[in-house]
């Protein structure tokens, strides 16, 4: 009985984790980096609320298409519900910087807004 309630536990556990239910925002952005990039389009709307939604929706209509991408770094910084992550990938060779909004709904963090950030602060 004991073996069946852990293997349970383990199981939900890692339910939640893969649909997006990480404990931490860092852990939310990457698993949505990787999704889209493994073209789990529909992983990746499981972790994402309002304009991150549209956006991954879009993707999805327009065939999720896998690509390579190397997570070479995540960055957040959390404010109470909401916190902000800027994720590094190399992708072709390049490095590309994105940012990620984060939102807590329902006690998880979601993906609410994500944009490429071309380095022009005004």
């Amino acid at each position: 009985m004991k073996l069946r309630t852990l293997l349970v536990g383990a199981v939900a556990s890692l339910l939640l984790t893969a649909c997006g239910g990480g404990s931490t925002p860092k852990d939310v952005t990457n698993s949505f980096v990787q999704a889209l990039a493994d073209g789990k389009c529909d992983d990746a709307k499981g972790m994402a609320v309002e304009t991150a939604l549209e956006t991954v929706q879009g993707s999805i209509d327009a065939g999720c298409t896998s690509y390579k991408t190397e997570i070479v770094s995540t960055d957040c910084t959390e404010s109470g519900e909401t916190a902000n992550c800027t994720c590094v990938e190399k992708r072709d060779g390049m490095d590309m910087t994105f940012k990620y909004d984060l939102k807590k709904v329902d006690g998880a963090w979601k993906v609410s807004n994500y944009q490429k950030d071309f380095g022009m602060e005004m």
